[in-house]
């Protein structure tokens, strides 16, 4: 008589290496000309204190993100996106060190500055590298430079308000870190690196999917980015101070480690991977279907999902010791 007993399974065994993303990787094909051009007006031109601040500087591979986050832009636009997004990575550095109210000062005036309402300090290399890069993609699209404006208002909006200090579970957390990160900054920089002009009829549309995109890349990079954010707020601990992560959050939440965290996280990111797929699938089969531009839209957006994961795997900002 056969045995009736089912195949016992195997225990379950935790894994640090995540499950891959099942969205396609691609690289800007100007990225190897674009981003040591990129490092090297940041280098001359910045105010760097030290040759390791310049070394630290050199392995975050800033410039490397939007080539990997936007690999469809135009090439006359992409330099311009590169010393864009690398410059909001140095102005979040200064900001970091800034009291909250400083904070606020230091972004208004960059703001006005950028809108092209105040003159930059020629000395001062945040001021007059934010006038000049918006003045240099106002000449080449004023209309969507004005929506990438837009975009960086609400990032550097978020990074100083006080709500970020009082997030109390993962929701808070991730939609606070949805504004920081700049999700609107991103989803207007892809629209103007490939000249998207989207109706705001075809924008509400795919609302959702934006929305999808953020809380992925929001995610992936505080995974990444914990190990750094721990040490650097344990060396700096103030009294009432939250670690505003992810990881720390679900570790709270759940009395779990922070490598189970970390694994947790990485299901639900391979998870909302599948729901985004099924959104962008829902979206494209709706009655009235997508117009090229709104199409175009949709598939750089998996490319951003997966290059800000690249970048992220590799960046010194996240995996140096400094």
């Amino acid at each position: 008589m056969e045995s009736t007993l089912a195949t016992p399974k195997l225990p379950y065994i935790p894994q640090e290496q995540p499950p891959p993303t099942i969205f396609a990787i691609k690289c800007h094909l100007k990225a190897d000309e674009v981003c040591p051009e990129v490092d090297k007006f940041f280098l001359k031109h910045w105010s760097f204190e030290s040759q390791r601040e310049k070394d630290s500087f050199i392995r975050g591979q800033y410039g490397r993100w939007p080539c990997l986050a936007m690999p469809m832009a135009h090439d006359e636009r992409i330099l311009d996106l590169c010393i864009l997004y690398t410059l909001f990575y140095l102005l979040d550095d200064l900001a970091e060190s800034m009291t909250v109210e400083e904070g606020k000062k230091f972004y208004k005036r960059l703001i006005a500055i950028a809108k092209g309402k105040t003159l930059p300090n020629r000395n001062n290399p945040s001021e007059w590298i934010t006038y000049d890069i918006f003045a240099s993609m106002r000449a080449c699209d004023e209309e969507l430079t004005d929506v990438v404006l837009q975009g960086v208002i609400v990032c550097v909006t978020a990074q100083v308000d006080e709500a970020r200090t009082q997030c109390t579970d993962m929701g808070a957390v991730l939609r606070q870190k949805t504004k920081e990160a700049g999700a609107a900054f991103v989803t207007a920089g892809v629209k103007y690196g490939q000249k998207l002009r989207l109706s705001p009829e075809a924008l509400e549309s795919v609302r959702a999917i934006e929305g999808s995109y953020a809380k992925l890349a929001v995610t992936v990079n505080d995974v990444h980015s914990f190990d750094k954010e721990l040490r650097q707020w344990n060396a700096h601990r103030q009294e009432g101070a939250r670690l505003v992560n992810m990881v720390n959050m679900l570790a709270r939440e759940t009395g779990v480690s922070y490598q189970a965290a970390k694994r947790v996280l990485w299901v639900l990111i391979r998870e909302w991977e599948l729901e985004h797929q099924q959104l962008v699938s829902d979206r494209m089969t709706a009655q009235g279907g997508c117009d090229a531009d709104l199409e175009a839209y949709l598939k750089v957006m998996e490319y951003a999902m997966s290059g800000n994961e690249r970048w992220s795997e590799t960046t010194g900002r996240y995996h140096s010791t400094d």
